[in-house]
Parts: structure tokens; C-alpha cells; sequence
């Protein structure tokens, strides 16, 4: 076999698994969602808190916990989801310093791990006395994974998207390299020799 097809091969077959693989992420890529009625108050305002692709796993009896600042940070309120896995609950703004925080969604298994797509988390702003909004530090914003009101799966959504291109340019590479391999022509049978 030609190191040319055998290249081809590669390539071709790069191609179809990373198309394969995209598709499979992206089939089973189903991110909780967080999102908040307001994305900035004072300490004591009310918050309503909805979610949306928090199913239940079997055999567990606590509900979805949204806390304060992180999964480990203080329960703000529990809540069970409905049978499509949307829930809507309100939680009160902590006494907190102003500045950015994080409210996490977080539902566990019976064993404690958290169930897949989870948790979710939305960015929420702390205002001051004044009731101004305070400059977001990069940090902040770079840790919480999400902007605005609602937390996002744009990187992952966009990981899968650029694995599908990279693996689309492949697949016609590996197209491009098979219509140029050319077959050995095989050479012109020797006419035999006519003696008089």
C-alpha cells in the first residue's frame, strides 16, 4: 500500500471521527440553564430564580439548592423541578459587600455527585449605597462562567461547533487528496518480435 493512500486513509478517517464524535457531543450536550429576574440589587432585594434541564435522578429526595457565591456557599432556598426539569423559585440578596457574585443551581445524585449538565450559574451584582453599578473586575468576570443574567454553554456549544469545522475541512481535504491520487497506469505490453 502507497504511503499516499495510507495518508489519505488518515486523514479521511480523522475526518469522520471528529465529525462523529461533534455530533455525538452535540446530541447529548444538554446544559442546565440559570436565569435571573435581575442581574444586580442590594442586599435584602427579592430575586426570582428560574431554571430550565435540571432533571431528577431516581431515588433522590433532596431538590435543586441555589446558594450564594459558588456550589459550596450558602443555601439561599430548595426547589424540585417539574417533570421537565424547570423550576422557578425567589431567593433574598444576602448582606454582602458590593461587587460581583455567583448564584449557583446545584442538584446532586443519591451518591453526592453532581447530576450531568450541573449546576448552572448566573452572575448577580451586589450594588452599593447609592444604588450604582460597580466597574466588574476581569477576574469576576472571567471566573463565574457567565454573563449578564443567565449562565452560559457558549464554550462548550462553540468547542463542538469548531470540532464539527475542523472536522468538515478534514473530511474534504481527505476528499480533495482521494480525486487527485492517480492509479499507476500499467505499462504498455511489449509487442512481440516478428522474425522473417
Amino acid at each position: 500500500m502507497s504511503i499516499r493512500r495510507m495518508t489519505l486513509g488518515s486523514v479521511v478517517f480523522a475526518g469522520v471521527a471528529l465529525v462523529g464524535s461533534s455530533a455525538a457531543a452535540f446530541a447529548c450536550t444538554n446544559l442546565a440553564m440559570l436565569n435571573l429576574s435581575s442581574a444586580t440589587g442590594k442586599a435584602g432585594d427579592t430575586v426570582t430564580v428560574t431554571g430550565s434541564s435540571f432533571r431528577m435522578p431516581a431515588n433522590v429526595t433532596t431538590g435543586i439548592q441555589v446558594k450564594w457565591n459558588g456550589v459550596d456557599g450558602a443555601v439561599l432556598n430548595e426547589v424540585r423541578p417539574d417533570r421537565a426539569g424547570n423550576f422557578s423559585t425567589t431567593i433574598t440578596v444576602p448582606e454582602s459587600q458590593p461587587g460581583y457574585y455567583v448564584i449557583t443551581a446545584v442538584l446532586r445524585d443519591a451518591r453526592g455527585i453532581d447530576v450531568s449538565g450541573t449546576p448552572a450559574r448566573a452572575q448577580f451584582q451586589v450594588l452599593g449605597g447609592a444604588a450604582k453599578p460597580v466597574p466588574a473586575p476581569a477576574a469576576a468576570q472571567l471566573s463565574s462562567g457567565a454573563t449578564g443574567s443567565s449562565a452560559g454553554s457558549a464554550v462548550p456549544g462553540a468547542l463542538v461547533a469548531g470540532l464539527g469545522v475542523l472536522g468538515l475541512v478534514l473530511f474534504g481535504a481527505g476528499f480533495v487528496a482521494a480525486a487527485r491520487i492517480r492509479r499507476p497506469v500499467p505499462a504498455a505490453a511489449k509487442a512481440p518480435v516478428r522474425r522473417d
